[in-house]
């Protein structure tokens, strides 16, 4: 482990409260009675299977969830993770209550959302020279109550979203009318390509990457733009400035923009734009081969900066200690 604070104590960094101290009793009576079972996966990017260095052993709400590093390519990955099953169950009924601390949809959650969504349409715009989405067809996966879609429904694009959590898919139907469906990617035959497929803060959480890809080629064309959105590896300084603050048992992989630009490699992608955040465009490109990539300058990028974060911590906290002995 990166430190002995990463062991699985089962004590908590992110303040929790009532209803998140609740949520988390659950997931963990639900992991002791094996009601949330875990399985052992291989690396997506290099279909590594063994030569893994364990990073941490619990994450930021003190829940069991073991980070490792692949040593062939440098993606963090949590593994061993919740089964399918046992995820479905656990984003349904425990998921919001413990990140977002509460169990429905809320006006701010949804304002949260449309600001975001604003964000998300500047950046597409600003770097593929848009001028607006009016009747473009955009499709989220991993929508919530919708706030980002109403952004883009706002400059004249058909929206759908997909989400697992039905209050939060409630709140968007019966508030702002918006075509919201409870399922994923895999629960629709899309009879037509979306002009823009949107991941924010959701590619993290999926299970099957390839199942995922796959899908995402079947139902784009050399004109769809993918827009993914994740909680970047090389800026947790920036965003967290502590790697335990920035775990969470259902993120189940980590990537900086090189290791998520492997894997989109991996599956006839290329790189549009992006940024280390990370906020990325990709687009089919044919001239991509399917192949295993192994890098391991990334990995040690990676280990190199979480030991350098780390090193960061420890001054803080000690200069912090010398401020309050003064």
């Amino acid at each position: 482990m990166l430190n002995k604070r990463y062991k699985n104590d089962g004590k908590n960094l992110e303040i929790l409260n009532e209803l998140q101290i609740q949520a988390k009793k659950d997931i963990e009576g639900k992991i002791k009675n094996k009601t949330y079972t875990f399985e052992t996966i291989i690396c997506p990017v290099c279909n590594n299977a063994y030569k893994f260095m364990i990073l941490a052993k619990k994450d930021r709400y003190g829940l069991e969830c073991t980070t490792v590093i692949c040593k062939k390519c440098g993606l963090l990955i949590t593994n061993p993770r919740m089964t399918q099953l046992s995820y479905n169950e656990f984003y349904d009924k425990e998921y919001r209550k413990l990140y977002s601390a509460s169990e429905i949809s809320t006006d701010n959650f949804f304002n949260e959302q449309y600001s975001h969504g604003l964000s998300i349409c500047n950046f597409i715009k600003s770097h593929l020279k848009l001028d607006d989405f009016n009747n473009k067809y955009i499709v989220e996966i991993g929508c919530g109550a919708g706030g980002i879609l109403k952004a883009f429904r706002d400059e004249g694009a058909n929206v759908q979203g997909f989400d697992l959590g039905k209050y939060y898919l409630n709140y968007g139907k019966e508030k702002y009318n918006l075509l919201l469906n409870y399922g994923s990617i895999h629960d629709s035959d899309f009879n037509k390509s979306p002009d823009i497929i949107i991941y924010s803060h959701v590619f993290e959480h999926i299970l099957d990457l390839e199942k995922e890809l796959l899908k995402i080629r079947q139902i784009s064309n050399e004109n769809t733009i993918i827009y993914i959105e994740v909680p970047g590896v090389l800026n947790i300084h920036n965003a967290y400035g502590d790697f335990l603050l920035y775990l969470q048992n259902a993120h189940t992989y980590h990537f900086s923009l090189k290791s998520l630009n492997n894997l989109f490699s991996n599956y006839g992608f290329g790189l549009v734009k992006g940024d280390e955040y990370v906020m990325a465009i990709f687009k089919q490109d044919k001239t991509r081969q399917d192949k295993i990539r192994q890098d391991t300058f990334l990995y040690y990028k990676h280990i190199s900066y979480l030991i350098k974060l780390e090193y960061g911590y420890y001054m803080l906290k000690n200069k912090i200690k010398k401020i309050i002995n003064l």
